[in-house]
């Protein structure tokens, strides 16, 4: 898919008809939509999905259940304002090729304000696609929704658009340690493989075990009557708490969408601007310092599984001292076996022929003594094999103690350095709310809003342990009521049902996992070729890969194949971040769609940039900078221009209040309104 213009008739800021070409020409495939925050340059993404898809909000807003089934207003209220009473219909039309035939889409939505007010926007909206094929036919226009809807999913599956638009903050946020980040990289995998269908059915395979335990408990007795029963009501608590968990989740996403959005009008403010300014460091600093403290964490888990004979690490340490001293004092049993001695004094004949009868007696007595010294009761051959393995235990309970005290020691750290940041942003916290300033009741509802976000970390926090418990009590359960099963054979038709409904769906989750497994591997490749051609030398030399591990968490490995995401910066963690991006639509078999990045740069090296502007106009079909004037500065403008990829240049300048104006500038002749970022 290669996009040719966008048209917007009073769409959000953009009022009455405003027009943008996109940038097509290889090599001039990129296009920059230049302007300050809150000028509309996401708005003009938001405008390209509501024409393809019908989206009223993307992903990014946040919005709570409710706010995503209504969307936000997409008509522009001065149009609204002008028009009291009025409908008025925000319009976008769209212009793109696909597979060398051209489409026109365009989708339109009706509001109007009310006296007081109030906007009252239609859920629904109209829609029209023409269509020319490749041979130049012009096919009749088409107005069913539903038909439209088939045929842009064809040409560019809904899926996949979360990954065409990545501002600077979900870009670094990638590489988090969260849960939220690990989700959005299994998302892009599943997208990419368009596992839904597989999803479905093992889905319905648990919901149909589910049920079939149920019977078993309906028709059981006794004791397997009432294990059933509890495992029955198991499955139910662990879908309660998963529901729970996942609606804490959106609601905790909701909640930091609200905190951002109202730490933005604070550092606006004049009066507290410095303040806010260190605060959101410090905050920044402190979710990083937490983000790091919960790998460390992962990590101490692990280790923990390997570590059991630590537990027992100075028992082990005695026996194997008491063995050694024995094998030096030659007491251990050699590689003979007793019975075989004692067979020779039996025939009274050595293996080397010699006679061992009566007349020989130094000889017999040699070996009886060989006997008591080395087959001491209790000393079996099995010794010397377990001061073996007791050797290896203790070379490696050496290794792991090591490991935790380094462990334990930096996590010590980090909570020292956490406890730290919290102080600090309570002290700036406090200041923020002596009052004395315009906005003291955003800051007072910011607060509440943390100690609530707080409360909700907490949450989910339980919701996790509590489904660890109760996984690991449904398992004893099971496995105790396999054995009663088999005691009752009026549920054995049930059991045979459940057993093979459970293979069925532990084979295809089997399958699954080898496709996901797949696609991590070739993504990780894509990803550290990406990484080659963006980042700096320097960088390079501290790494050497990027992996996806099987929690789908996004790392870096450097020389030595070590984890080393942690000790990157906020810059190199942008640039793996970004090579993951571009890895997905690589991977997806180089879809050609328009790449959007609104504010890539932020913490990026001048050398980093270079390489940015330099690579992804090689990588993307059609690349779509939205960068605001504190980072497309002179220095940018020119790196772009030698590339020979700059396409087009519009510029978003503020007419009235809540009102922007699409400008085309020269590429040629632009300059930016700062000369660099410094």
């Amino acid at each position: 898919m290669k996009l040719h213009n966008i048209e917007l008739v009073n769409f959000r800021q953009f009022k009455d008809r405003q027009t943008i070409d996109i940038a097509t020409d290889s090599p001039r495939n990129v296009s920059v939509i230049y302007g300050e925050n809150g000028r509309g340059k996401t708005g003009i993404f938001r405008a390209l999905m509501f024409c393809l898809y019908g989206d009223k909000c993307l992903s990014q807003d946040e919005l709570s259940g409710e706010q995503k089934k209504e969307g936000l207003k997409l008509v522009n209220e001065v149009t609204l304002k002008e028009n009291i009473g009025t409908s008025v219909a925000a319009k976008v039309t769209m212009a793109f090729s696909h597979q060398s035939q051209t489409f026109r889409i365009v989708r339109s939505i009706d509001a109007l304000m009310k006296e007081d007010g109030t906007i009252v926007q239609n859920r629904g909206d109209r829609v029209e696609l023409q269509q020319t094929d490749t041979a130049g036919n012009t096919l009749p226009v088409e107005t069913e929704h539903e038909k439209i809807t088939a045929l842009i999913q064809e040409i560019l599956n809904s899926r996949l658009r979360d990954y065409f638009l990545f501002d600077g903050e979900r870009i670094e946020r990638l590489t988090r340690n969260t849960k939220e980040r690990r989700e959005e990289v299994r998302q892009g995998i599943r997208a990419l493989l368009d596992l839904d269908a597989m999803e479905l059915a093992i889905a319905g395979l648990k919901s149909l075990t589910s049920q079939i335990v149920k019977e078993i408990s309906h028709k059981s007795t006794g004791e397997l009557q009432r294990v059933t029963t509890i495992l029955a009501e198991l499955n139910a608590k662990i879908e309660n708490l998963e529901n729970a968990q996942e609606l804490g989740t959106q609601e905790l996403k909701r909640l930091e969408h609200k905190i951002n959005v109202i730490s933005e009008l604070v550092s606006e403010n004049e009066e507290t601007a410095a303040k806010e300014k260190k605060r959101q460091e410090l905050v920044k600093n402190c979710q990083s310092r937490n983000d790091e403290r919960d790998a460390l964490k992962k990590e101490m888990a692990s280790s923990m599984n390997k570590g059991a004979h630590l537990v027992a690490s100075e028992l082990i340490e005695q026996l194997r001292e008491e063995l050694e001293l024995r094998r030096h004092k030659g007491e251990l049993p050699p590689n003979i076996r007793k019975e075989f001695v004692v067979n020779l004094l039996a025939q009274e004949r050595c293996i080397c022929g010699a006679s061992l009868d009566q007349n020989h007696q130094k000889a017999r007595e040699y070996l009886l003594e060989f006997i008591e010294k080395h087959y001491t009761p209790g000393l079996g051959p099995e010794s010397l094999d377990l001061l073996l393995s007791l050797n290896r235990i203790s070379s490696a309970n050496s290794g792991l103690a090591d490991q935790f005290n380094r462990l334990l020691t930096n996590n010590k750290k980090l909570r020292d350095e956490i406890r730290d940041l919290e102080s600090k942003i309570k002290l700036l916290n406090d200041e923020l709310q002596e009052g004395g300033t315009s906005i003291d009741e955003l800051i007072q509802e910011r607060k509440l809003l943390e100690e609530d976000k707080r409360r909700l970390e907490r949450d989910i926090e339980r919701h996790g342990d509590d489904i660890s418990k109760a996984q690991k009590e449904r398992e004893d359960l099971k496995k105790k009521s396999i054995v009663l099963e088999k005691q009752q054979s009026q549920v054995n038709s049930l059991v045979s049902r459940r057993v093979l409904t459970e293979q069925t769906q532990a084979e295809l989750q089997v399958v699954y996992n080898r496709f996901a497994d797949a696609a991590k591997e070739k993504l990780a490749e894509q990803s550290t070729a990406n990484f080659s051609k963006l980042a700096d030398d320097e960088t390079q030399k501290d790494i050497k890969k990027i992996s996806i591990d099987e929690n789908y968490m996004l790392d870096v490995l450097n020389w030595s194949g070590q984890r080393r995401l942690g000790e990157i910066s906020a810059g190199q963690r942008q640039i793996v971040s970004l090579s993951f991006i571009l890895a997905l639509i690589q991977v997806a078999g180089n879809l050609e769609v328009p790449l959007f990045m609104d504010t890539p740069f932020g913490r990026l090296s001048g050398v980093h940039r270079d390489h940015l502007l330099d690579s992804i106009p090689k990588m993307a079909s059609q690349w779509i900078l939205l960068a605001t004037d504190t980072e497309f500065t002179e220095v940018e403008a020119h790196a772009l221009r030698q590339t020979n990829a700059w396409g087009k240049i519009y510029e978003l300048v503020k007419e009235g209040e809540g009102t922007t104006r699409i400008v085309e500038r020269d590429v040629h002749q632009f300059t930016p309104k700062r000369k660099s970022i410094y």
